[in-house]
């Protein structure tokens, strides 16, 4: 398969490398995505990991609707920015899902989904690179039944919560440090 890797976080580049090792094209890609472009190419599947751009319906349309993301958070929970910091800050389900993308911000049909908890004295950091851990690897479990896929879609279920990027701003002032442990960014935030 050709599948355009769209990101903006060297984090994903693991992920891409492990698709690669499975014979599959991969065009990477972290600029703005251009109708033009993807009209131009002919991509099987476009998978977006930590990509900031929101992809217009143009273009969803365009790559029929086999455009996938790997968000670091268990939705409906945590859309949007910083879904790390929130699932602690609202102390809602921590995760990561895979969906398909349509033009509802972290609104599509899930096809795989994984609760993921913190380990005793975690900091932010190693919190967001158990988040990423466990996103690169349930993807690759689901990536072995993507034929299957459709059939394994399904909506999130509840309300859940969004957090624009200037949300996440008020939360950020309370970080001294990435080496935060959580439970002292948590008394910061409550």
């Amino acid at each position: 398969m050709k599948i355009l890797c769209l990101y903006n976080n060297e984090c994903a580049l693991p992920l891409f490398d492990e698709i690669r090792k499975l014979k599959h094209e991969t065009v990477l890609m972290t600029e703005r995505l251009s109708l033009d472009y993807i009209r131009s190419e002919n991509f099987d599947l476009a998978v977006s990991y930590t990509y900031r751009y929101i992809i217009s319906g143009d273009i969803l349309k365009a790559l029929k609707g086999n455009i996938v993301n790997l968000h670091n958070s268990y939705l409906p929970y945590n859309r949007g920015a910083d879904p790390n910091l929130w699932s602690f800050a609202e102390n809602t389900p921590r995760g990561v899902t895979l969906h398909y993308m349509d033009e509802g911000l972290d609104k599509g049909y899930i096809i795989a989904q994984r609760l993921v908890t913190e380990g005793d004295g975690e900091t932010l950091k190693s919190s967001y690179d158990n988040l990423d851990k466990n996103a690169r690897e349930m993807f690759l479990e689901a990536f072995k039944e993507y034929d299957n896929w459709q059939n394994m879609k399904h909506l999130p279920e509840g309300k859940g919560s969004y957090h624009s990027v200037k949300d996440g701003l008020l939360l950020k002032e309370k970080i001294t440090s990435y080496d935060m442990k959580i439970e002292d960014f948590i008394k910061a935030v409550r």
